[in-house]
């Protein structure tokens, strides 16, 4: 039986293409990647700062990677919180090492304790994606038990070009349609093959069923594995939702969300608007605030959290 993973608070900033993508539409034009190491870093000081808030050290971390979050991780790691590094390629519709066959040093050097691997897969697809993928995970996942490393799966179900057009109002009728059982299929199909990592980052479910579904598919209802739900940029009434539902399922442990929180801050610091510590100051703040949400949900739904 795999150790579970524990409680977790994620704030992640590892995003890459996307990242690139989102400032250029802030800007108008590409930023450098000066700029966005110093955003990174932003996001950074508002985790450290967060601790200030209470929150025990050893249940926060924050996700980066060194192409331009090397300043971030160091300004984690001097304050001791847990950095989680991303071993894909950004932006690929399937499991690629970011570093391919090198990816071994890459990671040691990168200050990781925790390594993470995101995977885009749809059991439907009947593609040749998903069997690379998962000889890829599955080498990635014996390197890190040999190496020490705890492992973080982030699994994403993105619909096929065929269910989107069964589902003409995809992709909210995908989501709570069909995503949901393809996601314990895909979960299947990645133990099956081997995976047991200590968390599941995954996709908010529609209903609390779901989600329950989901948490005995990877084995965290029995307390083999850990689930962590993700906030896919959602904000408002949406993220409220997922996290207050994950909050109330016996195997999820807590989130791991980003975007959610940092791009209206971020926004303003690339359009000058807003000082870099008044941005670390309003991040942290919409990260303690998402934090005591999804504990007074967990408070509210013990002890008879949703198991079925």
């Amino acid at each position: 039986m795999v150790t579970a993973g524990g409680k977790a608070f994620v704030l992640a900033i590892d995003h890459r293409a996307s990242f690139r993508k989102w400032a250029a539409g802030c800007l108008g034009h590409e930023a450098p990647a000066a700029v966005l190491s110093d955003l990174k870093l932003i996001v950074a000081e508002a985790l450290v700062s967060a601790l200030g808030d209470g929150i025990p050290t050893s249940e926060v971390a924050i996700l980066a990677e060194p192409e331009y979050g090397s300043g971030a991780i160091a300004r984690a790691r001097a304050a001791g919180v847990r950095v989680v590094v991303p071993a894909e390629r950004s932006g690929m519709p399937e499991f690629i090492f970011e570093h391919g066959d090198d990816f071994p040093e890459a990671i040691t050097s990168s200050g990781a304790d925790v390594v993470k691997a995101l995977v885009r897969y749809n059991p439907s697809s009947g593609s040749d994606r998903n069997e690379r993928s998962l000889e890829r995970l599955v080498r990635l996942d014996g390197w890190c038990k040999e190496a020490g490393y705890p492992l973080m799966l982030e699994l994403l179900v993105p619909p096929t070009d065929q269910e989107l057009d069964e589902n003409t109002e995809a992709p909210p009728e995908f989501d709570t349609g069909v995503r949901p059982g393809l996601t314990c299929t895909a979960i299947a199909e990645l133990r099956d093959a081997g995976m047991r990592p200590q968390w599941w980052k995954l996709e908010g479910q529609p209903d609390p069923e779901s989600f329950a579904d989901v948490a005995r598919a990877t084995g965290a209802a029995a307390g083999e594995t850990t689930c962590l739900v993700l906030g896919r940029g959602a904000v408002g009434a949406q993220l409220t939702a997922w996290i207050e539902m994950a909050a109330a399922t016996v195997g999820f442990a807590g989130f791991a969300v980003g975007r959610s929180l940092w791009v209206p801050s971020l926004e303003q610091v690339l359009l000058g608007r807003l000082s870099g510590a008044e941005a670390a100051r309003r991040i942290a703040k919409a990260y303690v605030t998402l934090i005591e949400q999804y504990e007074r949900a967990e408070r509210r739904a013990a002890p008879a959290r949703v198991v079925s």
